[in-house]
């Protein structure tokens, strides 16, 4: 765990990031910040600062690839396991290791409240049933939760590299790639729900039209 004790893996970046990822939870639950989500508008300023923040982490993560002769970074990759850790830690070397820890303690910090504030925004404002809210909420904070785990402890195993058996890796190596699977999954699902949801709303809202008409 001393990897998170290593101040030269982190930036005014993560110090934004921490800032939004806590503005984000107050967003997710409280009622003032439900009640500003659900406002169409919010979905403006929620996109215009989701923008830059994928487009910035993209760009690491291009540059990561390419320390890593070719080999996406780990944030790039659906499903991945300990070969694919391994794999990566391998390409980066010593140097491009302690990048993809810092990459991931400082840029990276951006993008998970930058997902989640715009999802929420959406589905907020646009979905009507309060049920469906409540079940993208648990989508939502299961998407969000996993991922700040995910990024938090993935440098401690890239900085302890090719230490596997010290401490809590092995325990690291087992569970972060659930943890970003489920990241992956629950973000994925969530939008499936908007956009089924959306699709039932506009049916019900031609139906009662056409009985409006009749």
């Amino acid at each position: 765990m001393s990897a998170l004790a290593q101040w030269e893996y982190y930036s005014v970046w993560t110090i934004i990031g921490a800032i939004w990822s806590i503005l984000t939870y107050w967003l997710m639950f409280s009622e003032r910040g439900k009640a500003l989500l659900s406002n169409p508008l919010f979905i403006i300023p929620a996109a215009a600062a989701m923008v830059p923040s994928i487009w910035f982490v993209s760009s690491e993560i291009l540059r990561l690839a390419e320390l890593a002769n070719g080999i996406s970074p780990l944030d790039a990759q659906y499903g991945y396991g300990v070969d694919q850790i391994n794999e990566l830690a391998l390409a980066l070397g010593n140097s491009g290791r302690a990048e993809y820890a810092a990459f991931q303690l400082g840029v990276d910090t951006l993008a998970p409240p930058a997902f989640a504030c715009f999802l929420m925004a959406v589905y907020r404002s646009t979905v009507q049933s309060k049920q469906v809210q409540r079940a993208l909420t648990v989508l939502a904070f299961t998407y969000f939760t996993s991922v700040l785990i995910a990024n938090a402890f993935t440098p401690v195993i890239f900085h302890n590299y090719p230490d596997a058996e010290t401490g809590l890796l092995p325990l690291l190596y087992a569970v972060i790639p659930k943890f970003d699977l489920a990241k992956y999954s629950t973000h994925g699902i969530a939008w499936l729900v908007i956009f089924g949801t959306w699709i039932w709303q506009i049916g019900n809202w031609g139906v009662a039209r056409f009985a409006a008409k009749k």
